[in-house]
């Protein structure tokens, strides 16, 4: 974490190896050290278009660092899904099961547990410490084949935040740049000078560019700690009539708050239409962006979400500061996890969830998800529903506990018995005999409890469909024999 220059630097360095830091143990990992492997998951993806079905098996390789206690550290988006996972130690021929442990979706890491109790004894463990040496050169250490480790130079230019990972929760990231061909697919980064750990290089991209993982969010993770999560959307205020609308006389402060998380540590704290001034004592201006003493301009998400044990408010309360109805507000908020039940339409990375789906009278029904919208190729954004689309666009958030998922009709099987609606497809389902539908368990119930002979469904463009109750698991029992159909939902 320190900006210094290279006599300051080793002088740092020597201080941290003689008094054991103060920030977390700092040891050096070295070429021949045992501790980088290779991961070889075999992995099945989920079908959302016919989630009662999975993706044919492939093959994902990437990189795993031990951590001690018989663990591995590996990139989450290489084990979604796994059927099956090869560790390969260095210079071994032999290769060792493992199975997943623990998985952080947002910050886009996971830990296998190997199953052979005798698999890491000759492994050496990496510790990860709060220190950054940024900016900075780097090594990344990678294990490819049956090559020896190789090590490949590059730049660390500065801190940052962004859902890297496709998450909900931004969280910090360093960028780097390297005119080495990299594959960001979990490799160890490595300070040059002390070879202390900095990071886990997360993606890299054709322009030279990458992002890494910082190691006092690794070693957060690793003690098993969950980041927190400000609760609240904001908007830039840049433009004069919309700050002189809300009363505000300075041109260098304040963001509006947008959306509110519900059962979030903002909830109950901030009002929609709150100016944000300040954070931490840290002055916010109209773009969200706030002057850190080290890493200079970073998003305000930092001030909420950052787990360095230099600067982090974990567990502590954050003082904020607000402009509401044109008025200075002084308040102070709780630092909490995201609240994933504030999800009203899962987007981004699937969080190794599988796909919900419940067939009545064949017809299937889902929740709507990103996931599958993003399923229909790479034009997907012409190819679906308009309404579903304006969905995940802007009501991704629930606007209050009580507001339910999107429940869609997805596809009709087509059977004698339901082809007065065979052109029925991606619509949104409103009320099923006159109870308007929260999830699919919701739905399940309401026809499995109504007393009325006939199940009645209302889409939300008004389009109706009747069936006699009885006919309905005639018609299921039809549909899982002439399309392969193993039962009538899977949760």
């Amino acid at each position: 974490m320190f900006h210094l220059n290279q006599n300051n630097r080793y002088i740092c360095i020597l201080f941290l190896f003689l008094t054991g830091s103060l920030f977390g143990k700092s040891v050096p990992v070295g070429m021949t050290d045992s501790s980088i492997l290779q991961i070889k998951a075999t992995v099945q993806y989920p079908n959302f278009l016919q989630p009662w079905r999975f993706k044919n098996p492939e093959v994902r390789h990437s990189t795993g660092i031990y951590i001690g206690e018989n663990r591995i550290l590996v990139p989450a988006q290489a084990i979604y899904f796994y059927t099956s996972i090869e560790i390969k130690k260095p210079d071994a021929l032999k290769l060792y099961t493992a199975e997943l442990e623990r998985l952080d979706p947002d910050l886009g890491l996971a830990i296998l547990k190997l199953n052979d109790p005798n698999a890491s004894k000759d492994l050496k463990a990496v510790i990860f410490p709060n220190e950054l040496f940024l900016p900075g050169t780097g090594l990344v250490m990678e294990s490819k084949d049956q090559r020896n480790l190789e090590e490949k130079k590059i730049r660390m230019i500065r801190l940052d935040m962004d859902s890297y990972s496709s998450g909900y929760v931004e969280l910090p990231f360093i960028e780097i740049q390297s005119e080495e061909k990299l594959d960001g697919v979990g490799e160890l980064i490595v300070d040059s000078t002390a070879r202390i750990p900095q990071g886990i290089l997360y993606q890299f991209k054709e322009n030279n560019t990458g992002r890494v993982i910082p190691s006092f969010s690794i070693k957060h993770f690793i003690e098993g700690k969950t980041f927190p999560f400000k609760g609240f959307r904001f908007k830039p205020l840049t433009d004069t009539a919309t700050r002189n609308y809300y009363g505000l006389k300075k041109d260098d402060l304040g963001v509006l708050v947008a959306e509110i998380y519900p059962g979030s540590s903002a909830e109950g704290i901030l009002q929609l239409e709150d100016v944000l001034l300040e954070v931490s004592n840290y002055k916010i201006d109209p773009k969200g962006y706030f002057d850190h003493p080290k890493f200079g301009k970073l998003n305000l998400s930092y001030l909420f979400h950052n787990t360095n044990d230099l600067d982090s408010q974990v567990g502590k309360k954050i003082k904020i500061k607000v402009f509401r109805n044109k008025k200075p507000v002084s308040l102070e908020m709780d630092s909490k996890p995201l609240p994933e039940s504030a999800i009203r339409i899962p987007y981004g990375n699937s969080r190794s969830e599988t796909p919900r789906y419940l067939m009545l009278a064949g017809i299937v029904f889902q929740e709507l998800s990103e996931m599958y919208l993003t399923e229909h190729g790479n034009q997907w954004r012409n190819r679906v529903n308009k309404e579903l689309l304006y969905l995940n666009d802007f009501y991704r958030i629930k606007r209050n506990v009580n507001e339910g998922k999107v429940v869609f009709l997805s596809q009709v099987l087509p059977l004698s018995g339901n082809k007065a609606y065979h052109s029925a497809h991606q619509m949104i389902l409103k009320t099923v005999n006159g109870i308007q539908v929260q999830s699919l368990n919701h739905l399940q119930e309401l026809v499995k409890n109504s007393d009325s002979p006939y199940i009645h469904f209302v889409m939300s463009d008004g389009f109706e469909l009747i069936f006699r109750k009885e006919e309905i698991q005639t018609l299921n029992a039809e549909a899982k024999q002439s399309f392969q159909i193993q039962k009538d939902s899977n949760f």
